[in-house]
């Protein structure tokens, strides 16, 4: 049977960055929604070669699945990669690290990169036929609970700062809408609980619900350390404990243990700026047999609550624009205001001008607005936006996007009423770009309608990546420095145990470097570094990698490459380095220590060979190589 990764998310889009990695090493890939899903494909494919999972799952939590998966098969046959959105999940997963056999705990807002060292982390631990145990262990930086997030103090005081401002907590009035979701939400799910809650620093806070008694109702709102919702808020995902009371993190929450909570489901009210200000959420007393598909529904009943919170908070604002807005909202004729033609022109100007793209839908969700920039994005013209129906425009323009079907999927809403969202995507056509998405209720007269965004964030995306390869690059050199260094050549040590490929390794180390800087500065120093940097450059292969080591020792990963390839190629850097040219350079020169590494062995031992042969070089009388 051949191998495969068996990937468990219930959100078809994350599941697709875990595929693609996946693949790229080989493996066969089956997708799972829910746990039920993934417990069958254990059961008649057997284990898996690689598992990635979330913790929050749809029928049987990853905590259960990956408990089922050890009675298959030990982690040295069958690793598997935890990437949760939720902290102390994942918190509760590093404690039990061994008893599940996890190889990687990451965030789920960790970069790609990170995903794809772990999986290749775990890959090449393996004793299962795509690959050999290395003999001591491959010393990769392990992942960390937290690894990809931003500082939760600061992202939950933000929060905290725009929910007070929108006043939801003191001044949001009663909700018939509101209370009809919840009261739809029960029925369509059959629970017995439903409610929206709104989540401060110490409290949570209910405001329309089904079924609630005793301590969730309390006038001051019930204690956020009991609250399910606050892991939401936190994760900014959807929750799913199929079964609290035999959980390992929610069996000793009060709630479980005094029978007011048995399962949850929650989908986080997320507004058009970003902030999660709580939940919509689902509760048994019994275990839930939620499904990934339900799970996708509350997440549009989620959206059809923060829709109406939106309007609820700026409804003062409203207010007061209401008067100047509505003519020109509702197409007043031209003489209804003298001030009126001049508004319309000012509101014409920064239409046509503004960067961002902008349209407007009627309340039965159609185009009545579309600026410029929104027509350049999708390489039309703006009237020929204008008059479409919502499903219209968006099934035309998925076709500019590089997952059209993922990027209806996300966007898709509720049949009627007022919705929030927001969401970033990848754009291939008219010319590739990253877009963010957002679209928010607003009031048009007696109706609401929505008011759409879209911004251009690929620069925003290319300086974060800018930043991310400044962090792996050495300023002087322009070469990869330690950090990159490290995780390229765990990178190419584990594509080389798989595939049964040879690599070696070259240490490079300047002779009395020490003495050119004391004799003629740090900057003469600093120079002659750049010029044995560029010969090394002028050496490497494409697949090579070049490494400012450290000081004044640089390193060459050399894939496929022998012992012997390895000490030629070090001696045509030796010779460039002689050869070149200039004042200080003539005295520059260098020794070099190689080593190859033996299979499964842990790269950090090849470097410690490399750089005993290059202490043997020295001692012979420097500029050799060894």
């Amino acid at each position: 049977m051949a191998a495969y990764a068996l990937i468990i998310d219930a959100d078809p889009g994350q599941a697709e960055i875990y595929r693609h990695i996946a693949l790229a090493e080989g493996l066969e890939v089956l997708l799972a929604r829910d746990g039920d899903q993934a417990l069958q494909a254990m059961r008649t494919k057997g284990a898996p070669a690689l598992t990635i999972t979330e913790l929050s799952v749809p029928k049987v939590d990853g905590f259960a699945l990956l408990g089922e998966l050890r009675k298959l098969a030990g982690a040295a046959q069958s690793p598997a990669i935890v990437v949760s959105a939720f902290r102390e999940l994942r918190d509760t997963a590093f404690r039990l690290k061994e008893t599940l056999g996890i190889s990687s705990l990451l965030a789920r807002t960790s970069p790609v990169e990170s995903i794809r060292r772990a999986v290749k982390k775990a890959l090449s631990q393996s004793a299962a036929p795509h690959g050999k145990a290395p003999t001591q262990g491959v010393q990769a930086r392990d992942q960390t609970a937290n690894v990809g997030e931003p500082d939760p103090e600061k992202v939950e005081e933000l929060r905290l700062a725009h929910l007070d401002e929108k006043k939801l907590v003191d001044d949001l009035p009663a909700s018939d809408i509101l209370q009809k979701i919840v009261a739809d939400a029960a029925a369509t799910f059959k629970v017995p609980v439903a409610m929206i809650s709104l989540v401060l620093e110490d409290k949570q806070w209910v405001k329309a619900q089904v079924g609630l008694t005793g301590r969730m109702l309390r006038d001051r709102g019930s204690p956020v350390e009991e609250s399910f919702c606050r892991h939401v808020v936190q994760g900014r995902q959807p929750l799913i404990v199929p079964d609290a009371a035999v959980h390992p993190f929610f069996a000793h929450n009060p709630l479980v243990l005094d029978g007011t909570v048995r399962s949850y489901a929650g989908a986080p009210l997320e507004t058009p700026g970003g902030d999660v200000l709580g939940t919509l959420c689902i509760i048994d007393n019994k275990p839930m047999a939620i499904s990934a598909e339900d799970v996708d529904q509350l997440v549009l009943l989620a959206r059809l609550v923060a829709g109406e919170l939106e309007l609820l908070s700026e409804a003062r604002r409203h207010e007061v624009q209401k008067a100047r807005l509505a003519p020109i909202l509702l197409d007043a004729p031209a003489d209804h205001d003298p001030n009126l033609t001049t508004a319309l022109s000012y509101l014409s100007a920064v239409m046509d001008n503004i960067d961002n793209g902008v349209f407007l839908l009627d309340p039965d969700r159609k185009v009545v607005l579309a600026n410029p920039a929104l027509a350049e994005m999708f390489g039309t013209a703006a009237e020929a936006l204008v008059g479409r129906h919502r499903d219209e425009l968006l099934r035309e323009v998925s076709q500019h996007f590089a997952e059209p079907q993922e990027f209806l999927r996300r966007l898709r809403t509720a049949p009627t009423g007022p919705y929030a969202l927001r969401a970033d995507f990848e754009m291939v056509r008219p010319r590739r770009r990253a877009i963010r998405w957002i679209t928010k209720p607003v009031r048009l007269g007696k109706g609401v309608g929505h008011l759409g965004v879209v911004t251009d964030i690929t620069a925003e995306l290319d300086l974060l990546a800018e930043r991310e390869h400044l962090a792996r690059t050495d300023p002087i050199t322009g070469l990869s420095n330690r950090r990159g260094g490290e995780e390229a050549l765990e990178r190419e040590a584990s594509r080389g145990q798989r595939f049964g490929s040879r690599i070696s390794l070259a240490l490079f180390d300047i002779d009395h470097f020490k003495q050119i800087n004391d004799r003629y500065g740090h900057a003469a120093g600093d120079e002659v570094l750049r010029a044995v940097a560029g010969a090394l450059n002028k050496a490497v292969r494409g697949a090579d990698i070049a490494v400012r080591w450290g000081g004044d020792e640089l390193l060459a990963v050399l894939p496929n490459t022998s012992l012997e390839g390895a000490r030629s190629f070090g001696e045509r850097v030796r010779a460039g380095v002689e050869g070149l040219d200039g004042t200080l350079f003539h005295k520059a020169s260098i020794s070099c220590g190689t080593a190859e590494l033996e299979p499964g062995e842990d790269p950090s031992l090849a470097v410690r060979r490399a750089d005993a042969r290059l202490y043997e070089a020295k001692q012979a009388g420097r500029n050799r190589v060894l």
